[in-house]
């Protein structure tokens, strides 16, 4: 598909400037990509949401739990691997994101896990990725998210730099109106950053991994304690999180969209 270089907004081929965030696109400006899926630390712009990187646990056609069959492996996040796969009960593609191995041994975790993903099920707003369940399968757990057909914002920010001051604006105003209706439904999300944070095809910013970062407080262990670049202080230094600490990481995540600093 036709992608603007600028904010990756579905385009015309024929078009002469991106009706998303204005950019002037000269004649062969645009190009066809497919960008990565949901809150991922993908190889680079033109990694698709269907390729397959190398090394993945389980193969495309694998059907897990009996319903959910995989496409391909996403990439591989902080916490484990991510794969497209198809939900067989629902004809719909979804993202798995598989956390990690020995989760099924920590029962205060994994209780403190079902409840945030409960609270995050609440959350529906078209600036946040959707959360749908937690599963297990062979011992391993996942949880079931919306497929965002886009790019990661800091895979957009690594590739083009400063947003336009206009694209710019626009992208805050969304990450904050999410990031205010997940606080309004009692859920915090502990690890605000740029790789969180989905532009989706229609160039609009969806925030992605709600409840998953809140584990930290019951492991103990380094991948579930957030992005220390991103962390306020008092989550730095004494492990204390409220709603401020995700307004200290969503000015961080604003300040390198106008400066691509």
């Amino acid at each position: 598909m036709t992608r603007c270089p600028s904010c990756s907004a579905r385009i015309s081929p024929s078009a002469e400037r991106c009706p998303s965030c204005e950019t002037p696109l000269p004649a062969g400006a645009t190009k066809t990509v497919e960008v990565p899926g949901p809150g991922i630390r993908a190889p680079g712009p033109e990694a698709g949401a269907g390729s397959s990187v190398d090394g993945g646990r389980f193969v495309p056609g694998t059907v897990l739990a009996g319903r959910y069959r995989v496409s391909g492996l996403l990439g591989v996040g902080g916490m484990g691997e991510v794969y497209r796969a198809e939900d067989l009960k629902l004809g719909e593609a979804v993202a798995l994101k598989f956390l990690p191995e020995g989760l099924h041994l920590d029962g205060a975790a994994l209780a403190r896990l079902h409840r945030e993903v409960r609270l995050a099920r609440r959350i529906a707003h078209r600036s946040v990725c959707r959360v749908y369940d937690i599963g297990e399968t062979g011992g391993l757990h996942y949880v079931t998210m919306e497929l965002i057909d886009g790019e990661d914002l800091a895979s957009l920010l690594r590739r083009i730099g400063r947003l336009p001051k206009d694209k710019a604006v626009e992208l805050s105003r969304q990450i904050c109106v999410g990031l205010a209706a997940a606080h309004d439904a009692g859920i915090l999300h502990r690890d605000l950053k740029p790789s969180n944070i989905m532009v989706d095809g229609e160039g609009r910013a969806r925030i992605s991994d709600f409840g998953l970062a809140s584990l930290e407080a019951e492991t103990g262990d380094d991948v579930f304690a957030g992005t220390p670049e991103y962390m306020a202080p008092e989550q730095l230094e004494r492990g204390e999180v409220s709603t401020r600490s995700d307004l200290y990481a969503l000015g961080l995540v604003l300040y390198e969209m106008f400066t691509g600093r």
